[in-house]
């Protein structure tokens, strides 16, 4: 009974942070004056895209994978809008985009460890 709000409640706890989070670095330039402060925010994603998976799922068997295509979506995305940091075909956005997507999977990992451990 108990999960049945509770995970509900954690998902959207966690995207209202991630989008307050989102919209003050893009407001205030956080992402400018700290340039590591995207990777707390990408892990942040991952919780976020793994929480909201499993909401809609109900099992958490692919929920890292969906979280690794989420975060291949948003580097795409990031690609379309010419917002990716770095010239897409240097060594510096190769590296930014792996960093990325592992810290996507680190927040899908961290949910589906919290999801599957067993008291």
């Amino acid at each position: 009974m108990i999960l049945k709000y509770k995970i509900p409640l954690i998902t959207l706890f966690s995207l209202v942070l991630l989008y307050v989070l989102h919209v003050s670095a893009i407001d205030d330039y956080w992402y400018l004056y700290y340039p590591y402060f995207d990777i707390p925010m990408h892990i942040l994603g991952g919780v976020c895209l793994a929480l909201s998976a499993f909401f809609i799922l109900k099992d958490s068997k692919h929920i890292i994978i969906l979280t690794i295509i989420g975060g291949i979506s948003w580097e795409i995305f990031e690609v379309y809008f010419n917002i990716a940091g770095y010239p897409v075909s240097s060594i510096l956005y190769k590296m930014d985009t792996a960093k990325d997507i592992a810290n996507d999977t680190l927040g899908a990992v961290l949910v589906w460890i919290s999801l599957n451990y067993k008291k």
